[in-house]
């Protein structure tokens, strides 16, 4: 075999582990690409979906304070027309009120002196279905009452206290719904709302037909109630997400090359670059081999010595440049295993910083959908009272409950604008502790003062457990007290009625602890090591009765750290209660006394 064929085979054995090792990454590579963008394609719908649903969340906000009318309540059915046609505007809406024997009473389409026709016997089952569910139900695409025209509407029920019950019914145009979709792009991407039966409420897109028939692929998916990818007939991939209010379907269509583009251009570029590599590598192999053949002629001994030796391992063979290569092919594979060993740990290190950027994405979108949540709960009580202030003939005991609403909603807005400021400052590095020596007692009797109405509403029993020493730490008694009073309050909050709750103060030496115990909910063991991060929060009730940001604890780590100390967690489990321990560096008594009366006076304001 010629010297030029022992280098081809040379250069096939370089490249061969190269492209080996490189396949995997490549084709994990290229099935990351895919996945990022099918998330990408899902988190759009999803977003689309959430503001379908904000469109249904305000219209039954609007119904729900229509039904507390007090013009309902004492049976003036005709002020409570007026107030619906007030109510329902000019854009399209329309809202009804039919009585619990299927009798329309009023209907804001028609003129207020219009008689109405007896509606009992075509909606007596509907009324009766609906009083008999105590739930909102939201339609699926209706034939409107103008020709060409379809809408979607609401209906409620409403129970009195005196027995009395109504159906309300709040409905619009269907191109309505346009508002929550997003412009069109140049990429082709559409976004379509489908009803329930999968027939086209609203589409961003060209020549879509309110009422027509959802593609056959989308149409099966969403009668199977199938979330996720579907390939539809013309070349195109649909995300299908379902709305948890309405349980319409939102589809976002994309041209594969949205998705399947990337991945192409990828290996594209793989192959090219490996062409080239081969391609170069055969170049400077002719080179080389001619150099070589050439040393070789000159050397004939040498060549026959090194053809009938070994012709792996690197031996002297009496020509320099031959000796030379074979060494550096012999070290060249323990450079390439090393450097292959080298890309496999730099992969999965990229992999892993990949899936914490993941995580915190997901916690980062998690938190803004929840901080939506509770800055968006209060608007619904305003809004009311803001209407009921506007109503004529209001009594002053409506407009002082109106204005106790307002008050009580804004405080709870401002407490949560207050948490986020905090933790900005604390992160930041932007809080200053004024530190001087405290009594831990008084900072224990301060937050249980602060805390005793979350206490007292759940029932709890509280207790502290402090023995004759007094307890002094070298720190700031304000932020102290915010410490254990949202230890105390996550305590209570997170604790069925008549639990128990303590406070174990207790010296080790040179370290003060302070333990808030309970026998409530307790912690998961996959949030119990993530419990003291940012927005990290157990998990919630449907009724969502422990609100909340989940910046309590990240606070309290945070200004425990910078007085020094650490805060842990500990619960066995869920339902099993749980335990969380501050241990703080103890003050120096010589400064205690050297301080005297006054800092013990300081301390107990504090």
């Amino acid at each position: 075999m010629k010297i030029r064929s022992f280098l081809a085979l040379m250069i096939v054995a370089a490249l061969a582990p190269v492209i080996l090792f490189s396949t995997v990454p490549l084709s994990r590579l290229i099935q990351a690409e895919r996945d990022a963008a099918v998330l990408s394609m899902k988190l759009a719908a999803r977003a689309t979906s959430i503001a379908v649903d904000g469109q249904w969340h305000q219209a039954i906000g609007l119904i729900r304070g229509l039904s507390s009318s007090n013009k309902l309540e004492s049976g003036q059915i005709a002020q409570f027309g007026i107030k619906a046609r007030t109510m329902a505007g000019n854009d399209g809406a329309w809202i009804e009120l039919l009585d619990d024997s299927g009798q329309l009473l009023v209907d804001t389409t028609r003129p207020p002196d219009a008689s109405l026709p007896d509606t009992r016997a075509r909606e007596r089952a509907r009324v009766e279905r609906m009083l008999s569910s105590a739930a909102y139900a939201i339609s699926d695409l209706l034939p409107g009452k103008l020709p060409e025209n379809y809408v979607v509407k609401v209906d409620f029920p409403v129970f009195l206290d005196n027995d009395v019950r109504y159906v309300l019914g709040y409905g619009f145009d269907v191109d309505d719904l346009l508002r929550a979709l997003p412009a069109p792009d140049a990429e082709g991407t559409t976004f379509t709302v489908y009803d329930r039966q999968g027939r086209l409420l609203a589409s961003n897109g060209k020549h879509a037909a309110v009422g027509s028939l959802a593609p056959p692929p989308v149409l099966v998916a969403i009668r199977l109630r199938e979330n996720g990818l579907v390939t539809t007939a013309d070349g195109r991939y649909a995300m299908l997400t379902v709305s948890t209010v309405s349980g319409w379907w939102v589809a976002m269509s994309a041209p594969r090359a949205t998705i399947d583009g990337t991945a192409r251009r990828t290996v594209l570029y793989s192959v090219s670059g490996l062409l080239i590599a081969l391609l170069l590598a055969g170049a400077a192999a002719l080179l080389f081999s001619a150099r070589v053949t050439r040393a070789i002629a000159r050397t004939g001994e040498a060549a026959r010595a090194m053809v009938s030796g070994p012709t792996r391992l690197p031996l002297y063979s009496g020509i320099t440049e031959v000796d030379r290569l074979d060494q550096n092919v012999y070290l060249g594979a323990h450079l390439l295993a090393s450097a292959s060993a080298e890309r496999e740990r730099l992969l999965a290190e990229a992999q892993q910083a990949r899936e914490i950027a993941e995580g915190q994405n997901r916690s980062k979108d998690e938190f803004l959908a929840m901080l939506g949540h509770e800055l968006r709960n209060p608007m619904a009580p305003i809004s009311t009272a803001a209407h009921l202030l506007k109503m004529p003939n209001i009594s002053p005991e409506q407009m002082r409950q109106a204005g106790d609403i307002i008050s009580r909603q804004v405080d709870h807005m401002n407490h949560l604008v207050n948490d986020l400021l905090d933790v900005s400052r604390v992160t930041r590095g932007l809080i200053t502790l004024e530190k001087k020596p405290v009594s831990m007692r008084a900072i224990l009797a301060a937050a249980v003062e602060q805390t005793m109405g979350a206490m007292h509403k759940g029932g709890h029993h509280f207790d502290t457990v402090c023995g004759d020493e007094d307890y002094w730490v070298r720190g700031d008694a304000t932020r102290l007290i915010q410490v254990l009073t949202n230890l105390l309050v996550n305590a209570a909050k997170y604790s069925p009625p008549q639990s128990s709750i303590r406070v174990t103060l207790a010296r080790d030496g040179e370290r003060i602890s302070i333990e808030v115990s309970d026998n409530g909910n307790g912690i998961e063991p996959e949030l119990l090591p993530r419990v003291f991060e940012l927005f990290s929060q157990g998990r919630r009730t449907p009724d969502r009765a422990t609100g909340g940001l989940g910046l309590g604890l990240a606070l309290v780590r945070k200004l425990v750290e910078l007085h020094g100390g650490s805060v842990s967690a500990y619960s066995e489990g869920a339902g099993q209660g749980s335990r969380f321990t501050i241990e703080l560096p103890a003050a120096d008594m010589r400064a205690v006394d050297a301080a005297g009366l006054n800092m013990v006076e300081g301390a107990s304001v504090s």
